[in-house]
């Protein structure tokens, strides 16, 4: 495959080759898009009329905001985004290319989660902040489940885009709408009905289980709209576009921010404006990323024919896209076990591993945008044939995280306590000093931790799912014997080694997993 930003080359559905196609369309496939905004607005009609009760809110609201934002600016130069071939061209180069913007948007994601927290606590107080701290495992594993499921089917399409089959990427196109679809369904029903059960096994004080149910009842009447923009995030990170979803979430924080103050302060919602204003968010910024899509890759157009041809696509999108939603759950899960057991050492020992967590999961970030980039140019690679570029791959990322990590490192040993502070706005010794101890034993042990979500999410693009998901279980079996048997006994330093033993095992899995099947990294005879 060639033309690397510029154009695709793609089969038909016998196989044969044909000549590159450019990725921004014609006016009469603009004329598409026009069509496919009304097909929008009617969605919108629907879901505002059962979630506000009104109808014109959708044609008043909805409508001019997708036909603003279809015409600004911002748009217009999102527009101009080309799809990135990583079967082509230097592989340290298109991984950094790829990852920077995932690392950027990881960075206004966590901007975002915290922007209702913030201005809750600003403009409502304490209470409010419990209110929406109570929910706030739920809420991460429910979005973790939506972003790893369709990251994982992304994977199928990636790999027919790296082969060069056009009717391939349609049709796992269009799995992927209808696989994302019932499960927004089932997600949405299931915890609606569980959310006060799962609640009160989350220990939520009886204090502030109303405001709690209140918050985290319209998030997930919301689940839908997460699981639209992480679907159009998916199939654009599939062909090598990073940096469009990017500009959406920005433009997604800014809203909600916005929308913060409205809701919670002038109109007075209290901590359900503050889940309306994610909600809404999330939605325009999904209607966003549709319009963008079906104005400019008509490879992802697909018709029921199209679905019908190739019923079987459907099983495997659904394993992948189940196995990475596992991985992503799973590490959820074993650190709220964890957080039970931090809970009973007491306040100190909660707000320095707060704190500590918090750093350390910055400077973790990189790896994680490395590992993402790592299973599209894996599974592109692996689909081109081209395997011994994945081993290339795997090495360039691997190295580019070592030298993030010396960075890291020096951070470690002389800035943590200050970082610490800064963080936390604690004056405690005691909170600073273990704060500083959970980062100086947690940082030191990032290059294994590195090789194994890098080689993880490979292994992921190249069609392994058990091994991966094996290797996730680890890691909460792991978190489960610290968290109940080991830390009760040895207290917050088995707090500060648990990460770090369980990074070292699972790090020895994957690698020999990856030995195992060493010949599938290298190109096909």
């Amino acid at each position: 495959m060639k033309g690397l930003r510029n154009a695709v080359c793609i089969r038909g559905r016998n196989g044969s080759k044909a000549v590159p196609a450019p990725l921004v369309f014609s006016a009469g496939e603009r004329e598409f898009g026009q069509k496919s905004i009304a097909i929008l607005q009617l969605f919108y009609i629907i879901w505002c009329w059962g979630q506000m009760g009104s109808a014109p809110f959708a044609v008043g609201v909805i409508d001019p905001i997708c036909k603003i934002c279809t015409r600004s600016k911002m748009m217009q130069k999102v527009r101009n985004t080309r799809v990135m071939d990583m079967t082509e061209g230097s592989a340290a180069k298109l991984l950094f290319a790829f990852a920077l913007p995932i690392f950027l948007g990881n960075l206004f994601q966590q901007f975002y989660n915290l922007a209702d927290t913030a201005i809750a606590g600003h403009l409502l107080g304490d209470g409010a902040l419990a209110q929406i701290g109570a929910t706030a495992a739920l809420y991460s594993t429910i979005t973790g489940f939506a972003f790893g499921l369709n990251t994982g089917f992304a994977l199928v399409v990636s790999r027919f885009f790296g082969a060069g089959d056009e009717w391939g990427v349609r049709r796992a196109s269009g799995w992927m709408v209808v696989l994302a679809a019932i499960w927004a369904v089932v997600l949405t029903g299931g915890f609606l009905v569980l959310r006060h059960p799962l609640l009160s096994a989350l220990n939520t004080p009886d204090t502030v289980m109303e405001g709690a149910l209140s918050y985290i009842t319209v998030i997930l009447a919301g689940i839908p709209l997460t699981m639209a923009y992480n679907l159009e995030a998916g199939l654009l990170r599939s062909v090598g576009n990073s940096m469009t979803p990017l500009y959406f979430l920005m433009f997604s924080c800014g809203l909600n921010v916005g929308l913060d103050y409205l809701f919670m302060g002038p109109l007075g919602m209290g901590v359900r404006g503050a889940a309306a204003a994610t909600v809404i968010s999330q939605g325009i910024s999904a209607a966003m990323g549709f319009v963008y899509i079906v104005r400019n890759y008509v490879q992802m157009r697909f018709r029921l024919e199209d679905l019908k041809a190739a019923p079987e696509l459907s099983g495997e999108m659904f394993v992948t896209g189940l196995s990475m939603a596992m991985m992503s759950t799973i590490y959820s899960i074993g650190s709220v076990i964890l957080q039970s057991s931090i809970n009973a050492l007491g306040s100190v020992y909660i707000a320095a591993q707060v704190g500590g967590r918090r750093l350390v999961e910055l400077f973790m970030m990189p790896g994680g945008a490395l590992s993402s980039s790592c299973a599209t140019f894996a599974s592109q690679n692996f689909g081109a044939g081209k395997r011994g570029r994945i081993a290339k791959g795997v090495k360039a990322a691997f190295f580019m995280y070592l030298a993030w990590w010396i960075f890291a490192l020096f951070f470690a040993v002389f800035l943590a306590p200050a970082a610490v502070e800064l963080i936390t706005g604690s004056q405690s010794r005691d909170v600073i000093a273990n704060a500083a101890l959970y980062i100086r034993v947690s940082i030191p042990m990032f290059p294994p931790m590195g090789f194994l979500v890098i080689m993880r999410n490979a292994l992921q693009g190249m069609r392994h799912r058990i091994a991966p998901l094996l290797c996730s279980s680890l890691e909460l079996i792991g978190k489960v014997i610290f968290g109940y048997w080991i830390v009760p006994v040895m207290g917050y330093p088995a707090v500060c080694a648990c990460e770090p033993v369980t990074w070292v095992i699972c790090f020895l899995f994957i690698a020999g997993a990856a030995f195992w099947w060493r010949e599938e990294f290298r190109d096909l005879a």
